[in-house]
């Protein structure tokens, strides 16, 4: 039997500073942890979208936040048609009931200028419900991930250190797609801190801290797949930002030398 829509299982709690919370969601709506990651995220960056999907085999489940309000939008299950490998990419059908509703197009990274850059897989597109949408990509991204306000990503340079970069929800609908440096394909960006540290608390979840000015940025990634942005300002709380949705890179393995 062909795969029905599903939930995504994701963290999505609501941003601190925000309006009074709606009451409670019906408990089919309520959200539980993220194991495993998603197979990609894509942040889209010519429309006010979120999207994450996950893929199990042939079957792929997909979850639409918008940027308005980071509200889930739809839930929408499809199974695996056609793989489509040829000049330098992998084009994937994704098909419902009533046939092919939709094309997930990947490059691959021997296409890059850099093709050690690829810390996570360059999915640059996404075709639902006949919208084409592009998808954000950085060099070197260490996190992708994005909670009610704002996504986001760590990256590295040349050299190792970190950056983070954050997309504000409220600034989305004046942004503009545009190709940076070794193929990346972004928007401006709302903040960037540079000089990240990685660290590691003693359960085991991954953390990037990020200063300037007084201000504190804590990004922590727990083993069971949820997260969250701390921010805090001179030692004294200002935001907690549980993360919807996250996905990790890491530097692809050395080419192995001929003796």
């Amino acid at each position: 039997m062909r795969f029905a829509a599903a939930c995504l299982a994701v963290l999505a709690l609501a941003a601190c500073n925000q309006e009074p919370a709606a009451p409670p969601a019906a408990e089919e709506e309520q959200v539980f942890v993220r194991v495993p990651p998603p197979w990609f995220i894509c942040d889209s960056i010519n429309s006010g979208a979120v999207i994450v999907f996950d893929r199990n085999a042939s079957d792929v489940r997909v979850a639409e936040y918008q940027k308005s309000d980071g509200a889930i939008v739809q839930r929408i299950g499809y199974f695996v048609g056609d793989e489509d490998a040829g000049a330098g990419s992998m084009n994937t059908e994704l098909i419902r009931d009533q046939g092919s509703d939709g094309w997930v197009r990947m490059t691959n990274a021997g296409m890059l200028e850099t093709p050690a850059t690829a810390y996570t897989p360059r999915f640059v597109s996404v075709l639902l419900d006949g919208r084409d949408l592009q998808c954000r990509w950085l060099p070197r991204t260490r996190v992708l991930g994005f909670t009610t306000r704002r996504s986001f990503a760590i990256h590295e340079d040349a050299s190792g250190a970190l950056t983070y970069t954050a997309y504000n929800f409220s600034d989305a609908s004046s942004s503009r797609a545009v190709d940076g440096a070794e193929n990346a394909r972004t928007t401006a960006s709302s903040l960037e801190i540079t000089g990240g540290v990685a660290g590691e608390t003693p359960e085991g979840a991954k953390t990037y801290t990020f200063e300037t000015q007084g201000f504190r940025y804590v990004v922590t990634l727990n083993r069971d797949g949820t997260g969250s942005i701390d921010v805090t300002r001179n030692g004294a709380p200002l935001t907690n930002e549980p993360l919807i949705g996250y996905q990790q890179g890491t530097p692809p393995a050395p080419a192995a030398t001929t003796p």
